[in-house]
């Protein structure tokens, strides 16, 4: 039944489209749903956003501007496919009357990326690509990324052993530091190895629903925290950090402040687990953050 009206959702958003459908099937489900479009005029991705929004209403329209910003520079990210009136994003109704943010791209034929040392490398080269590019929407109605908990979600830390909230209140001191450094600029939010897709024309980076305004070392950070339970972590890192450097300085002033933007994401996606998950967390889950969050106040 959930199918069935996610699928219903999916096809009344694509009524909005000038496309002559033939098949529509789900191809990814996570925090939205992903449907593979096959229609006359080519193959598309229909992304279906969820009830709960962490992110401001204007983020779905400052993603497609900046993806097409870039697609007209020349950086290969999947083309954002505009309405039948020239709207980049659609809003549909679900069955309980809950707007559902719809956006339309350009299939990418391909995997995600396989991580080792030699593609962490390829990261890093396409995180300097996108730092390079100074976008012109530095006005966008998105998320500022200057504090540890910055989606639009409740803080559930102070829920959780007190070691985390002892440790958000540290690390919100390095990033009030850093934003007292410099200007803002958007940055990708979630350049991971699962969002880069091999396709046969090369490396495709996807998913900027998480972009914000912020600083190339909190991106950096969110991209190097997601090495962290890997027994290759470090030979990563240093192949990420190559690949960065091979155009653009390394932007971290020290050990201090990457260790501290690593803490800081790790809290962030533990407030947002806390703040959506029915029933108590892993205590597993717990315990990895936890030693985590003391050895930055022990440090």
């Amino acid at each position: 039944m959930v199918e069935a009206t996610e699928q219903e959702l999916a096809r009344a958003a694509l009524q909005h489209f000038p496309l002559e459908l033939r098949e529509v099937t789900r191809a990814a489900h996570s925090y939205n749903t992903i449907y593979r479009v096959e229609a006359a005029e080519g193959v598309f991705a229909l992304r279906v956003g969820p009830r709960q929004q962490l992110h401001t209403a204007g983020t779905a329209y400052a993603e497609a501007a900046w993806h097409r910003d870039l697609v007209a520079d020349g950086l290969a990210v999947p083309d954002v496919i505009l309405t039948s009136s020239g709207e980049p994003v659609v809003f549909v109704d679900d069955p309980d009357g809950q707007p559902r943010t719809c956006v339309l791209f350009a299939w990418i034929d391909g995997g995600p990326m396989q991580l080792d040392p030699s593609r962490a490398r390829v990261l890093g080269e396409l995180m300097a690509r996108l730092h390079a590019h100074r976008s012109a929407f530095r006005d966008a109605d998105v998320l500022r990324a200057g504090k540890v908990l910055y989606w639009l979600l409740p803080d559930r830390l102070a829920d959780l052993p007190k070691v985390f909230s002892l440790a958000r209140d540290s690390v919100q001191l390095l990033i009030d530091d850093l934003w007292r450094s410099g200007s803002p600029q958007l940055i990708h939010g979630d350049l991971t190895a699962a969002n880069v897709i091999e396709s046969a024309a090369g490396p495709v980076p996807i998913d900027f629903q998480d972009m914000v305004l912020g600083f190339p070392a909190q991106d950096i950070s969110i991209t190097l925290s997601s090495f962290g339970r890997r027994d290759d972590r470090e030979a990563l890192t240093a192949a990420f950090r190559d690949g960065y450097t091979d155009s653009r300085p390394w932007p971290f002033t020290s050990d201090e402040l990457l260790r501290g933007l690593i803490v800081a994401r790790g809290l962030h996606r533990l407030n947002l687990n806390a703040a959506t998950t029915t029933g108590p967390l892993p205590q597993e889950y717990l315990d990895y953050h936890a030693v985590r969050a003391q050895a930055w106040l022990d440090s």
